[in-house]
């Protein structure tokens, strides 16, 4: 009998893990579908306006639930931006950089900006509504700050320096202060797209306008660089 009871055993066990990863799937995709309409709720409304009530309708899920996993609406936020972080495509293929004649990375840098929020619509309104809150969302445990950080050290830094080193680009040059200029010049279109379109004969709501802008600030950019020694 223990010998017939044995594999008995064996496939519960099996049983039991098969559906311990099931539910644990389940949960993980009940999370992701809180967090999509969380984004979609907050992108339209900011934190302020949205309600709990909507997100859990767009999700398909129970206020309780959603209160199960997260605790307070600023709770959700966090979560949202910590996953806006994780995707964030800054790390991509950073080792094409090094590659890269000094200018032509550059470029490649104001382009990967441009292309994530073109990719991420998301991204200008959770960008605008973090200025509003002083970035309060932002917790000490985030990838942002660091990513940010680390994206300075590693790869805009070595790419002036090379250039400052090829007589291209004017030396010293703070890499910190150069890619917040770059960074909000490549986001200034989708952030101030309203009032930029409203105010301009361009509109920057369209694969037009956000290519004119690229151009031109990429340009502006490069002649700030130069070494005009």
């Amino acid at each position: 009998m223990r010998c017939g009871a044995m594999p008995i055993k064996r496939m519960a066990g099996a049983g039991g893990r098969q559906r311990a990863s099931g539910w644990r799937m389940k949960k993980d995709q009940t999370i992701e579908k809180i967090l999509a309409a969380a984004n979609s709720e907050i992108t339209a409304r900011g934190i302020d306006g949205a309600k709990i009530e909507r997100i859990a309708k767009e999700a398909g899920v129970t206020k309780q639930l959603i209160y199960h996993y997260f605790k307070t609406k600023d709770q959700l936020y966090s979560a949202i931006l910590e996953s806006t972080a994780r995707n964030m495509n800054i790390f991509s293929d950073v080792d094409r950089y090094k590659k890269m004649a000094p200018e032509e990375a550059i470029c490649s840098v104001v382009d990967m900006i441009v292309d994530e929020f073109i990719r991420n619509p998301s991204y200008a309104a959770l960008t605008l509504d973090q200025a509003l809150h002083d970035g309060e969302h932002i917790s000490e445990q985030s990838l942002f700050i660091p990513n940010i950080k680390q994206f300075v050290a590693e790869v805009l830094s070595p790419i002036l320096q090379r250039g400052a080193e090829a007589g291209v680009f004017k030396s010293p040059l703070n890499p910190e202060i150069i890619f917040w200029v770059i960074f909000n010049l490549a986001s200034a279109s989708f952030l101030n797209q309203k009032v930029m379109s409203a105010a301009s004969s361009v509109d920057f709501a369209t694969p037009e306008g956000i290519e004119l802008w690229r151009e031109e600030i990429t340009t502006i950019i490069l002649r700030g660089l130069q070494n005009n020694r």
